[in-house]
């Protein structure tokens, strides 16, 4: 995907006044940014994502009249070209795993560091997929039970940098998201492909997107 052209429009969808004044700040004056749209329930949301068509959400999940996650779902649903970055409290996997399967791709906790934020946004406007330090793990951890031949072989650990793979992220996105160099991510990835004896990282990422471990 292109980066988006000319300033984004970005909603702040946070039941806290306070929390989205907050991310208000951050974002007022960065040159990509545009209009910044607030909202505070999912029925506003909803209304002005339409209303707006925002290039971006940036969603917190503990919203009073609704799930978060069903307002990711909708969302994307009614404005396509919106994408979303979920900015909340909770990692526990099944939320992680179920923000990633209705659309988002971006998750960060709010105790992150605060310059964490833009870059995050970038890259998610970019077409890029971001999981916080923390994250990066609940997304993907589970996938041991039921996962099919072959890679059923691999360590947990090396079933999160195949999941990762295949949700498309790149080798420096990886170690982003895993908290290691490049240089580890090659040499796993290197380990994978002859334990699997697959020839290439574009088989694997497709043999793996087959075998669901993007969604698990």
């Amino acid at each position: 995907m292109e980066s988006t052209a000319g300033p984004a429009t970005v909603l702040l969808v946070d039941d806290h006044p306070v929390v989205r004044r907050g991310l208000a700040a951050m974002l007022n004056g960065v040159p990509w940014v545009g209009r910044l749209i607030e909202a505070g329930t999912v029925a506003e949301a909803l209304r002005l994502g339409v209303l707006d068509s925002p290039d971006a959400a940036v969603v917190d999940l503990g919203l009073p009249d609704g799930d978060g996650v069903s307002l990711i779902r909708r969302l994307r649903h009614a404005v396509p070209d919106c994408l979303v970055l979920v900015l909340t409290m909770t990692q526990d996997d099944a939320t992680v795993q179920a923000c990633l399967a209705a659309g988002a791709t971006g998750y960060l906790l709010k105790e992150s560091a605060p310059d964490a934020l833009l870059p995050a946004l970038r890259t998610v406007l970019d077409g890029g997929l971001v999981l916080g330090p923390k994250v990066a793990t609940a997304a993907l951890s589970g996938t041991r039970g039921g996962v099919p031949s072959p890679f059923d072989l691999l360590s947990p650990r090396e079933l999160q940098h195949v999941g990762l793979l295949a949700a498309g992220l790149s080798g420096g996105q990886i170690a982003d998201a895993l908290n290691v160099t490049e240089k580890t991510v090659r040499n796993q990835m290197a380990a994978i492909l002859a334990k699997l004896g697959i020839s290439d990282r574009v088989r694997l990422a497709l043999l793996a997107r087959d075998a669901g471990l993007h969604e698990r």
